[in-house]
């Protein structure tokens, strides 16, 4: 349920950012932020958080796998490219 749940959302992006256009991505969203105070970003600035947003917990995840000890899943993108490439093309 949960994969289904993500797949969606990253389909949802993947469909966004493909149509959107030039003009679009320039575009202001307003918004308060979680601890307070008021914010503003472009559409592409909002995509550009959300990947790097993603990447953080990816990476604290990565940490509590050494924690435990136990070794992490690879989360490195060349090495992820490298391994999963031939299957993708």
């Amino acid at each position: 349920m949960l994969w289904s749940a993500q797949r969606a959302i990253d389909d949802w992006y993947i469909a966004y950012s493909d149509a959107a256009s030039d003009a679009a991505l320039e575009e202001i969203i307003r918004f308060t932020f979680v601890g307070g105070g008021e914010g503003a970003m472009t559409h592409s600035e909002m995509l550009l958080h959300v990947v790097n947003h993603t990447t953080y917990h990816r990476g604290v995840v990565a940490d509590c796998f050494y924690q435990i000890p136990s070794r992490p899943p690879t989360t490195d993108l060349p090495v992820f490219l490298r391994d999963a490439r031939p299957a993708l093309v």
